[in-house]
């Protein structure tokens, strides 16, 4: 039996062959850009808000004594939230403004103690502020003074704190005596500036392996961070906080997993940061 060659299907299978490699030159290959930035925790990415809470308060409360008189009380601190959420004070220069019931007047140095934690675009304050120091009533003779406060409190929209268990306030003035009460309206403003919003950047190299750094950036400052992963068809990074990236204050107790499209228009985040657990999807514009 004669076997007949068609030179028409060696045409054919060249043109096949020659398209199917057409096409995977033409494919592009993946490139990661020197930047990929990503700006979070505006209303419509609420999942994604994020609250940096440090910086200077005046707390300006009634104090309702068991004796029914609410007595007015004003006091000054400095509030310093770690990358992990632990809530702390200035440890030099610390000296802060008391004022007890209008006439009374000191200069403390509080003792701030706390943490802050939250989900969903809220952040939960638990404080405590132990204070000590000197000043006078009316004009009178110097006299020393300590006491306490604590409160339990959220964030809101508006940019305050309000408080939601009842605040505990006490006092002890040397020569006057001591009281303590409730605070059972809590609200105060957080420091100006400070709101849900901040920016995440990516700078990343490699592919099998990726390296690199982040940065978070808040209205108060920007945490530093180191990458690494690897890229499968998706980029699948790591973040942990650390206190050596330019220009940047430590990240260290803060961490996140990313997960990165390859044409770097949205990203996947789960992580911690500023005590705040954080799990959403956004998209770049």
């Amino acid at each position: 039996m004669t076997i007949r060659f068609n030179p028409r299907w060696l045409l054919v299978i060249s043109l096949v062959f020659s398209l199917q490699v057409c096409q995977a030159q033409s494919t592009p290959p993946v490139v990661i850009p020197p930047l990929v930035s990503f700006d979070l925790g505006d209303t419509n990415n609420p999942d994604s808000q994020l609250w940096d809470l440090s910086g200077q308060y005046t707390l300006d409360m009634l104090v309702l004594q068991k004796n029914g008189l609410a007595l007015p009380v004003s006091l000054s601190f400095t509030l310093i939230q770690a990358p992990n959420g632990k809530i702390s004070g200035p440890t030099n220069d610390n000296t802060e403004a008391l004022i007890v019931n209008e006439n009374g007047f000191f200069a403390v140095a509080p003792r701030v103690t706390g943490k802050v934690t939250g989900s969903d675009g809220m952040a939960r304050v638990q404080l405590s502020i132990r204070f000590a120091g000197t000043g006078q009533i009316a004009n009178g003779p110097t006299t020393s003074v300590n006491g306490s406060f604590s409160v339990v409190a959220e964030t809101d929209s508006s940019g305050n704190l309000i408080g939601t268990r009842v605040g505990k306030f006490s006092v002890n003035i040397s020569g006057e005596g001591s009281t303590s009460g409730k605070v059972e309206d809590f609200s105060t403003p957080m420091p100006f500036g400070a709101n849900s919003t901040w920016n995440l950047s990516l700078q990343m190299v490699g592919l099998k392996k990726i390296a690199g750094s982040a940065v978070i950036t808040t209205p108060g400052r920007a945490l530093g961070f180191d990458l690494s992963g690897k890229y499968n068809g998706i980029f699948n990074v790591a973040a942990k906080g650390v206190n050596n990236v330019q220009d940047t204050v430590s990240g260290v107790g803060a961490s996140a997993r990313m997960q990165l499209t390859p044409a770097f228009d949205s990203i996947a985040f789960k992580g911690k940061v500023l005590g705040q657990s954080l799990v959403f999807s956004a998209f770049n514009d």
